[in-house]
């Protein structure tokens, strides 16, 4: 004779069986228990795959908050480039301010260039009018022949003393010149750096802007990773929660 196994109802007691009971109670007995476990198995599978998404939207999780501190140095390391080319571009911008007083210095040396130029060309000037007078001397002492001796020697120191400061004030005026030339080319040399110190300060605005527009194009896709990765964890919660409920209920 067949042994006759123990049943549990759906609520897990125990039941007796009775050596008395009949064959159809005992075929029914092991058809709800083969539908038990096969409802088991089922509910066991939707455990394990749920389990299996959970630990990978967990290591996506844990791969999106190693993209996030990667993202946060790359950030820190912009604000960092950032502050390095705002730092250089106040020392150019200090160092165009003292090219412009330069610049100043050198256009006052020039205004007093200029103006030793004007006190030169103004003794030429007398120089001129004191020759002028040593000609009307000379027609003098012709006139006086009794003073010829003194004349003469009073035209040949007159002469001499013309030609000698005519001389000297001639060196001098080519030592301006040459001065106000040099002086006129250094301011030209001055500005044309003035110029390039202008260029290099406005491109570092320019990459300071484009670093600013590409740290917050990476913090704003940071952002949307991170929301979407959060959305995908909470439906995966609230999957788990739904599909553990089923099973609750099917086993009570």
């Amino acid at each position: 004779m067949k042994a006759i196994e123990p049943a549990f109802d759906r609520a897990g007691e125990f039941w007796r069986v009775s050596l008395d009971a009949p064959q159809t109670d005992i075929g029914a007995l092991e058809d709800t228990i083969a539908k038990q476990a096969s409802e088991l198995n089922l509910r066991l599978t939707e455990v394990l795959e749920l389990h299996t998404a959970q630990s990978r939207h967990a290591a996506e999780l844990e791969t999106a908050h190693e993209e996030i501190d990667r993202l946060k140095l790359t950030i820190s390391n912009l604000r960092s480039d950032v502050s390095q080319q705002r730092m250089e571009a106040a020392a150019a911008q200090d160092e165009i301010s003292c090219l412009e007083s330069d610049k100043g210095d050198l256009l006052a040396q020039l205004a007093r260039a200029q103006q030793d130029m004007s006190a030169l060309e103004s003794k030429m000037a007398a120089v001129d009018a004191s020759k002028a007078n040593a000609a009307a001397a000379l027609k003098q002492i012709s006139d006086l022949n009794s003073e010829l001796t003194m004349a003469a020697a009073e035209r040949f120191r007159l002469v001499a003393s013309v030609h000698g400061e005519k001389r000297r004030h001639n060196q001098q005026a080519t030592f301006w010149q040459d001065k106000i030339k040099s002086t006129e080319a250094m301011a030209e040399t001055r500005e044309m750096q003035v110029k390039h110190l202008q260029d290099v300060r406005g491109k570092l605005e320019q990459r300071i802007q484009v670093l600013e527009a590409l740290l917050e194009s990476e913090r704003e896709v940071a952002e949307r990773k991170i929301a979407r990765l959060t959305g995908e964890l909470e439906r995966c919660r609230s999957s788990s929660v739904t599909g553990r409920a089923p099973a609750t209920i099917s086993g009570t």
